[in-house]
């Protein structure tokens, strides 16, 4: 237990500071490049930007690094695989809620204080209106939470697997789109409307609007499918160098 505490400790702390590297770039771009452009500009113009996007794309990164970086170090020093995967499913789910509340206290400041400038928006819940603040939040957090989930799989995927067979399984995933556009253009116009119909509703997508609801449990149904396929890649993990 004390071997699990350090080490989810260590990954706290890099975790954090490669939270603070990430902030620090995304305050340049997002708010110091756009003020000074509008400060020497003098114009009157209002910056926007998306905040969900870049704190995803960030939080699978971040994962991906952690799963393959940390495997080395921490079974030298006497865990197991199951500890490793717990410290790492600990932190990445710690991680996820200070990524949602940093980027709508982020957000709150400059609505509140620079909204005349600035303009920061999760298009998400403005597309799917969650009606209460816990709702808008666990829609955030399973959005995250997915990333540093998928980022688990693809870390121990390019870890797990030799260069011949990750090609081979990246064709299968890439051509995957073609198969089943294949398939569907062979459906009736039924079996068609069917399919995208249930597509849709998988995403929330119904007729009488957008349901923040079934997109959620579609979130929280793909974080289990990715979490067990990092558990049983990482069972057998081998001890190799990282390229």
């Amino acid at each position: 237990m004390m071997k699990l505490k350090a080490a989810l400790q260590y990954r706290m702390i890099y975790q954090l500071k490669s939270l603070g590297i990430f902030y620090l770039y995304f305050i340049g771009f997002a708010v110091v490049l756009p003020g000074l452009a509008m400060f020497f500009s003098n114009t009157s113009a209002t910056a926007e930007s998306e905040l969900t996007l870049p704190a995803l794309i960030f939080a699978i990164i971040l994962s991906v690094i952690g799963i393959r970086s940390d495997f080395k170090l921490f079974i030298q020093n006497g865990l197991n695989r199951l500890h490793i995967f717990v410290s790492n499913l600990i932190s990445n789910f710690v991680i996820a809620n200070v990524i949602v509340l940093a980027m709508a206290a982020f957000r709150l400041i400059f609505k509140t204080f620079f909204s005349d400038h600035f303009d920061y928006q999760f298009m998400i819940l403005d597309f799917y209106q969650p009606k209460t603040l816990f709702s808008q939040y666990l829609l955030l957090f399973l959005i995250i939470f997915w990333g540093m989930a998928l980022g688990l799989v693809i870390g121990l995927f390019l870890d797990r697997f030799s260069f011949i067979v990750r090609l081979l399984i990246g064709g299968g995933v890439l051509l995957f789109p073609i198969l089943f556009g294949t398939v569907f253009t062979t459906l009736s116009e039924a079996g068609k409307d069917n399919v995208l119909t249930n597509l849709a509703h998988t995403l929330g997508i119904t007729e009488n609007g957008l349901k923040a609801g079934p997109l959620m449990l579609t979130l929280f149904i793909l974080i289990c499918v990715n979490l067990v396929l990092a558990y049983l890649m990482n069972r057998r993990r081998e001890l190799q160098r990282i390229a």
